[in-house]
């Protein structure tokens, strides 16, 4: 094993690189879990956020600009996703009052129903995280990552 090669990871002389591969390799790793674990519920993590954030708002409605601008990856299409929700009858999506070119979504009934199911089997998510991490494992790692953000 030379100085690059580490049982499970990289490592090398440059820690900036080392922590940017981690950080990916981990948020792929959390990601294809999430993945997993949501599709028995016949949504994506992308969607999953998005039920998340109108729930915490109900029974508020939000832009899909608000929605975006709430979303971890700024990048997507949230508009095609809010579209896909409420093609599921987990949202609902209506012109705004304000302006008639812009639509608000908000969570309907079947959408927070879901997301009591999904939470009620999240241990099992959960789990996988705890074998690897403890609890001051996590929390240490939670305010390191907050001060990235």
């Amino acid at each position: 094993m030379n100085k690059f090669e580490h049982s499970d990871s990289l490592v090398s002389d440059d820690p900036f690189r080392d922590l940017r591969f981690n950080l990916l390799h981990s948020c792929s790793w959390v990601n294809n879990s999430l993945r997993q674990y949501l599709q028995p519920h016949g949504i994506t993590p992308k969607q999953y956020n998005i039920l998340r954030i109108l729930n915490e708002r109900s029974p508020e409605s939000l832009s899909i600009q608000e929605i975006r601008d709430m979303l971890a990856d700024k990048m997507s299409d949230a508009s095609r996703l809010v579209d896909r929700l409420s093609k599921k009858a987990l949202i609902d999506k209506f012109p705004s009052d304000q302006d008639r070119r812009s639509n608000r979504a908000r969570i309907t009934t079947a959408g927070q129903e879901l997301l009591a199911s999904i939470s009620q089997d999240r241990k099992q998510l959960d789990a996988q995280i705890s074998k690897r991490l403890s609890e001051e494992d996590i929390e240490h790692l939670n305010n390191l990552l907050d001060r990235l953000k």
